[in-house]
């Protein structure tokens, strides 16, 4: 349990072996360490040099010789302290240049068809389309029979998002599928209308910006493909616009 914690914060399984060793030992020549840390001579020094880096060891020379001594367990908050300082620091000058980051990748030719795996997939592929997307821009959604209820909760909550955003959407789904309705029908920015029984399908297409994205929501192996491509999306929005107007209201 200490080994794994010391590892947790950031400690190598060579400083840790040698910290824990060191607490045991007390003030302690290399040789002594190397004896009871069960590592290599010539990889001690190494170690020891890391650790006292990051303060957690120190050392003294009597008569010539080194003596090592680790720092008080106390020192390990100190240690974490500091290095949340650089973190915050190293976000600081990241966030400098997050802007010349994304002209870089706007610049870059992108891929026309990009595939997200497993629920966690979904979630980003579906964050795209409220990043995408402004105030009044339309996101138009049709399909969708059911999915698994801890699916819905979230992309329950990602609509509330998307509606106090502004963006509008759209969406054609299944007579059968009243819940999701029931629930989001009282969403600013928000319409249904209903394809018939007949037509229920384990996936869900969206289209929004020059993308459109088809969610596959399979519970043992959900996906999402998103295709990014002007004329694609166009002729997919025109399909959506032809069964709007044939849908229940």
């Amino acid at each position: 349990m200490i080994e794994q914690t010391l590892k947790l914060i950031g400690l190598t399984e060579g400083e840790t072996r040698i910290y824990l060793s060191l607490l045991e030992l007390g003030t302690s020549t290399t040789w002594n360490i190397t004896k009871k840390s069960k590592i290599s001579g010539s990889k001690v020094y190494e170690v020891l040099e890391r650790l006292i880096e990051k303060g957690l060891v120190s050392f003294i020379i009597k008569n010539n010789v080194k003596y090592f001594e680790a720092s008080s367990p106390d020192k390990i908050i100190s240690y974490l302290e500091e290095k949340e300082r650089k973190i915050e620091l190293e976000k600081i000058e990241i966030q400098k240049i997050i802007p010349e980051l994304i002209l870089k990748q706007k610049s870059a030719k992108k891929s026309e068809a990009k595939i997200f795996t497993g629920f966690e997939g979904l979630k980003t592929a579906n964050e795209d389309i409220i990043n995408s997307l402004k105030r009044e821009e339309e996101w138009l959604s049709m399909g969708l029979s059911a999915q698994p209820e801890s699916w819905e909760i979230y992309f329950n909550k990602k609509q509330i998002e998307r509606a106090k955003k502004g963006i509008i959407q759209k969406h054609l789904i299944n007579e059968k599928y009243k819940s999701l309705y029931h629930k989001r029908k009282n969403l600013p920015h928000t319409e249904f209308r209903f394809l018939s029984k007949e037509l229920e399908m384990p996936t869900s297409t969206e289209i929004y910006a020059n993308k459109v994205l088809i969610f596959i929501l399979i519970p043992e192996n959900p996906m999402a493909i998103m295709i990014e491509n002007k004329e694609v999306a166009e002729s997919f929005r025109k399909y959506f616009y032809i069964l709007w107007k044939l849908a229940k209201k």
